[in-house]
């Protein structure tokens, strides 16, 4: 109840999409279960529609799948719609899954729009996160068909998407980007997910040109996965506010999604949406193939768990019996050793007061002078080259007078490159010349 609350004070500040959508269609996008979301879609893992929306998530996606939606727009002219989209991974290449979707939007004697998406998705590991990279890329051919005029557009997407072990995803995802469409936008979208146990919560910020949104979603597991419900802003078609709502039904192989909308200024508005998707999953668990193997992978790790935890009490109980049998031994040692610690007390008070007689002597002495002739000058002595040092310096440090860097140079030919010392060389200095 309080998911559910906190979701509906988000989406009640419902925004209007922008005002030439009753001109520029290329912004719509096909699925029952995203447009429930709310279209906050590009971080949804999982789904055959992400060939629309971020061509990354294909990767999420392990067998054959086909999916069909039909569904409707209201709007001051009502339009329907048709999708269809299969999804197959790539043969011999781990990793890698194409996609083809169809999506096609007819508004009686106004306007009909089809449009055929391949996409390309793929997978890798960032290096130092040792997390998974999802990225993948869209090529689109769109007709736009109005009475006065046509279109015929190409275009290309493409979306990242990385996730944490925390349950956070994100996406970024560049579409829109046609040739040949009138008016149309590249769209520039950060998606957002955090998943909750059993609820997912959904945002994504769109940028289209001069116009931005953030759009809103969340779902909800129910029934160990059997349903899910779902709720959004959602995205009008003409203009109009509403909330999206959703529930999908996962019966594996098959797998079906409904959306309706409820207006928000009331019933009387024609605005918002209502579509029915159904898709089947080849090679797929069926939903008690799944259900019964969840609950024996939950049972094997609960017994596993188990057995660790007995494992971890027989050596808890040793290491208790270990500490009894040496217990009295320890008190022993303990006994002996504060019998020595008291005697090295002793021999302690002791050696401070011999370090106290010895150096009041010492402090109070008379001193002796004695005369002490300097030691001799050794010779050779040993040189670490400096940056910037040549032989001259050295001479000048070493003997007095530069003009002895011979010597020096003699005795370290392989030390010296370009009639300069190597830097970080050692350099043997040898004695001056009798007389120097």
């Amino acid at each position: 109840m309080k998911i559910t609350a906190l979701l509906l004070l988000l989406l009640c500040p419902l925004c209007a999409p922008p005002a030439d959508a009753a001109v520029d269609f290329t912004f719509l996008r096909p699925g029952a279960r995203a447009n429930a979301s709310g279209s906050a879609f590009t971080t949804v893992e999982g789904d055959a529609y992400a060939v629309f929306y971020n061509p990354a998530n294909l990767t999420t996606l392990a067998e054959r799948e086909v999916r069909f939606e039909t569904g409707r727009r209201l709007a001051a002219a009502q339009a329907g719609e048709t999708s269809l989209v299969y999804v197959r991974p790539v043969p011999d290449m781990e990793g890698k899954v194409a996609a083809l979707g169809y999506y096609a939007v007819r508004q009686a004697g106004n306007f009909s729009l089809d449009s055929i998406t391949m996409s390309v998705g793929e997978r890798t590991v960032i290096k130092y996160l040792q997390r998974p990279l999802y990225y993948g890329a869209s090529f689109r051919l769109m007709s736009l068909r109005y009475p006065d005029k046509n279109h015929l557009g190409l275009g290309f997407d493409a979306g990242l998407r990385v996730e944490n072990e925390s349950g956070l995803a994100t996406a970024l995802v560049l579409s829109d980007m046609l040739l040949g469409t009138g008016r149309s936008l590249a769209t520039v979208t950060l998606g957002n997910s955090y998943r909750i146990k059993n609820s997912r919560l959904l945002a994504d910020l769109k940028a289209r040109g001069s116009y931005s949104e953030i759009f809103l979603g969340a779902e909800h597991d129910l029934f160990n996965g059997l349903l899910q419900a779902r709720a959004g802003k959602g995205l009008a078609f003409g203009g109009g506010r509403y909330l999206a709502l959703g529930l999908g039904v996962n019966t594996l192989p098959w797998t079906i999604d409904l959306a309706w909308s409820i207006p928000w200024a009331g019933y009387n508005e024609n605005s918002g949406y209502y579509g029915f998707n159904v898709g089947y999953r080849f090679g797929s668990q069926t939903y008690s193939e799944k259900l019964v193997g969840d609950a024996a992978r939950q049972s094997e790790s609960l017994k596993t768990q188990i057995d660790d935890l007995r494992e971890q009490r027989a050596a808890l109980e040793n290491t208790i019996a270990t500490y009894r049998v040496n217990k009295g031994m320890l008190e022993t040692d303990l006994t002996v050793m504060q019998g020595r610690l008291r005697g090295l007390e002793a021999d302690l008070k002791e050696t401070q007061l011999q370090v106290l007689e010895a150096q009041y002597k010492k402090e109070n002495a008379k001193p002796v002078k004695r005369y002490a002739p300097p030691p001799p000058e050794r010779w050779p002595k040993l040189h670490k080259a400096a940056a910037g040092e040549t032989l001259r310096s050295i001479a000048s440090k070493y003997y007095g007078n530069a003009n002895l860097w011979e010597r020096i140079y003699e005795a370290n030919e392989k030390h010296i490159s370009k009639g300069l010392p190597v830097e970080g060389a050692v350099f043997t200095i040898p004695a001056p010349p009798p007389g120097k």
